[in-house]
């Protein structure tokens, strides 16, 4: 609940991003599913969520739970085989140039790293990673990231 919380709050201080295409929202889901993973663990709830707001995505709101689980099994298997940085270089591209789409990506991104409240250091470095391929600046990075930890 307190994740819904944060990302509605956090939708209403930004201005909506613009229709995605498909290769857009698959990017979208891929860096929710990488946030969730990264730590080397997604906890029942944390599945739950990042379940959740897959099928909240526009182009995968029609996908069954069987389906989202499929999706996010591909993308785990797309990330053993060429690794968190080349993923997130392609999410990168798929983005497009957008900036509000890339500030969303790194949002969604920082809900999930922020779960347990801990930051550990894999999910540090994925969040630089991630702030890179996007070409987000500090300053867009550190106020993404306040705005997701402060929402209530």
């Amino acid at each position: 609940m307190a994740f819904e919380k944060k990302h509605t709050r956090y939708a209403q201080l930004k201005s909506a991003t613009p229709e995605l295409d498909r290769e857009a929202q698959e990017a979208l889901v891929e860096v929710m599913t990488i946030a969730a993973c990264v730590d080397g663990m997604l906890e029942s709830d944390e599945a739950h969520a990042l379940a959740r707001q897959i099928g909240a995505t526009p182009g995968f709101r029609d996908l069954s739970g069987e389906k989202i689980a499929a999706k996010i099994e591909s993308i785990v298997v797309h990330i053993a085989e060429e690794g968190i940085e080349s993923r997130l270089k392609s999410v990168g591209k798929a983005l497009g140039s957008d900036p509000r789409t890339r500030e969303e990506a790194f949002a969604l991104a920082t809900l999930f790293v922020l779960w347990d409240g801990e930051v550990g250091d894999e999910e540090q470095e994925f969040l630089e990673q991630l702030q890179r391929e996007l070409h987000l600046s500090d300053d867009q990075a550190a106020t993404i990231t306040a705005l997701v930890a402060d929402a209530q």
